[in-house]
C-alpha cells in the first residue's frame, strides 16, 4: 500500500514537472519544472532502493543525481541570466522570434 502510494506520489510529481515545462513561457519557471522533474527521479531511486533492499546503491545513486542536478542548475541560472542581459526577457517566445528574425537576414 505505501509502495502504491510513492509511486503515486512519484507520476504526479513528473506529470506537474512535465506539464510545466510544456505549459509556461518563462526561462525561469522552465528550470523549476526541471528541478520538479529531477525531485520525481530522486524519488523514484529510493522507492526503487527499497524495493530491491539495495538502500546504499539507491543512496549513492540519489547522491550522484543531486550533484548533477546541482550543475544543470547552476548552468541554467547562467543562460537565464545570459539571456536576459541580451534581450531583457526571459520569454522563450523572444528568443525564437530573435532565431526567425536572425534567419530572414
Amino acid at each position: 500500500m505505501l509502495f502504491s502510494l510513492f509511486i503515486i506520489a512519484i507520476v504526479l510529481t513528473a506529470a506537474t514537472g512535465i506539464y510545466c515545462i510544456i505549459a509556461t513561457h518563462n526561462l525561469i519557471r522552465v528550470l523549476i519544472a526541471l528541478e520538479i522533474v529531477n525531485k520525481a527521479a530522486v524519488l523514484l531511486m529510493a522507492v526503487a532502493g527499497s524495493i530491491i533492499h539495495q538502500m546504499a546503491l539507491a543512496e549513492s545513486f540519489i547522491i550522484a543525481l543531486i550533484i548533477v542536478e546541482v550543475v544543470v542548475t547552476a548552468i541554467g541560472a547562467v543562460l537565464c541570466i545570459t539571456v536576459y542581459s541580451q534581450t531583457g526577457s526571459l520569454d522563450i517566445r523572444v528568443l525564437t522570434e530573435q532565431r526567425g528574425a536572425d534567419h530572414a537576414e
